[in-house]
């Protein structure tokens, strides 16, 4: 399971609208804030499916929603190399996120909670650690199609990688449940936490006390501040996150660097990303979550203070590196913080709000800073907010989990070692 949903990830490393970004500018005859508009649609369809995707889930195989998902995600990305107009490009970006709802890490973490218990974070840090190679090792090669070909090869491309290696590996690798085939998570043997209670399942991963231990409405939850920290915490990182990575080929293609260059760097901030992805989810298996986040997320801040004054070539690539490590992590954050806070009975439903409030803040991140430059001509104001709200995130997310300090380490970590 955890190779399949790797090998799957790692395709979506073909993703190339950072790439062409000025050449949908120069298409369609206008800024940089127009066109990054198509992330923000593409997120608000993302919130959209999001909305419902996470509830569904309690009650419908993950498998049928990453299918279906993956099969739109693939002819979407085929349609937008057809695109003749900007609205073009709105709608089909639209029709993808609602899709990309379906099929993203709600789906795919939902799955993995089924196949494991105490080795979730690191489960979940490999899988997120094929985004990361897939990034730093196809994100050249669109560089190079897109320079030889034109940017609507790339986008066929895309497609067709989504096609020919996603939906075989749906169709006959993943399984819903270990239980279809006669086992159990974990790869435990039979005898072997067979059947693990709920405190039991608690105790394992070091969380005391969840806000709401029983299945109960997502109405109940939207009455508690954890949430919303945690929510909006995790938007404030998807702004930051979407605003430099978006635009980060034209910040440093504004620098007279060549495009291949450009893209490779772009390859190196999402693909050192694998690393802390399977760093950051290994380390939350030992550690509360709470902690793992605040470390990564002020290694963000320290990259993009490098920026600040008129970096040198080899400064941006330090910053892309401190900073891809720091923000790489994100993706195995959310799920393990959300499980930290508010237990296992829920999780589908919780995470899927979480996962919204992230998109949201992903349909915020490129268009502020399109418009910010189109504005100033510059990317140095837009840095300067990405740090100010990663500060406020890390302060939400450090108070969702309680005012009073909590052990660093988990139970069963603490109890090893006793």
């Amino acid at each position: 399971m955890v190779i399949a949903i790797t090998i799957m990830f790692f395709t979506a490393g073909a993703t190339p609208f950072a790439i062409v970004l000025k050449q949908l500018m120069a298409q369609f005859h206008t800024g940089r804030g127009e066109v990054s508009l198509c992330q923000s649609i593409s997120m608000i369809g993302v919130c959209i499916s999001g909305i419902f995707v996470g509830r569904m889930l309690q009650r419908h195989k993950p498998k049928t929603f990453i299918l279906w998902g993956s099969v739109v995600i693939g002819i979407t990305s085929l349609l937008l190399s057809l695109a003749n107009s900007l609205w073009f490009l709105y709608t089909v970006y639209l029709i993808g996120g609602l899709a990309i709802g379906c099929s993203n890490v709600i789906a795919f973490d939902t799955l993995l909670s089924k196949w494991f218990n105490r080795k979730w974070g690191t489960a979940i840090g490999i899988t997120m650690a094929g985004g990361g190679v897939g990034s730093i090792v196809i994100q050249p090669l669109v560089g190079i199609i897109d320079q030889n070909f034109g940017w609507r090869a790339t986008y066929l491309f895309s497609g067709a990688l989504v096609l020919a290696v996603n939906v075989p590996l749906i169709l006959f690798v993943l399984k819903d449940n270990p239980e279809s085939m006669g086992l159990l998570p974990d790869g435990d043997q039979p005898g072997e936490n067979a059947s693990p209670s709920q405190r039991d399942l608690l105790a394992k991963t070091g969380v005391e006390s969840p806000i709401i231990a029983q299945k109960t409405d997502l109405t109940a939850y939207l009455k508690k501040p954890a949430l919303w920290l945690m929510g909006i915490g995790f938007a404030f990182i998807a702004i930051g996150y979407n605003a430099v990575t978006v635009h980060e080929v034209s910040f440093i293609t504004d620098m007279k660097v060549s495009d291949t260059i450009a893209a490779a760097a772009l390859g190196v901030t999402l693909g050192i990303g694998a690393l802390s992805s399977f760093v950051s989810g290994w380390l939350a298996d030992k550690l509360m979550s709470r902690y793992v986040s605040i470390l990564f997320f002020s290694l963000s801040v320290v990259g993009l203070v490098l920026l600040l004054p008129s970096p040198t070539v080899s400064q941006i690539w330090l910053a892309v590196i401190i900073y891809g490590f720091g923000v790489g992590a994100v993706g195995t954050l959310v799920p393990l913080v959300t499980r930290d806070i508010f237990g296992t009975a829920n999780f589908s439903t919780l995470f899927g709000f979480t996962v919204v409030l992230f998109a949201a803040g992903n349909a915020i991140g490129a268009p502020l800073a399109g418009f910010m430059f189109d504005a100033t001509g510059s990317y140095h104001n837009v840095f300067i907010i990405v740090i100010a709200i990663y500060a406020a995130a890390i302060l939400g997310i450090y108070l969702a989990c309680g005012i009073r300090p909590k052990p660093l380490m988990r139970i069963s970590t603490a109890k090893k070692l006793n």
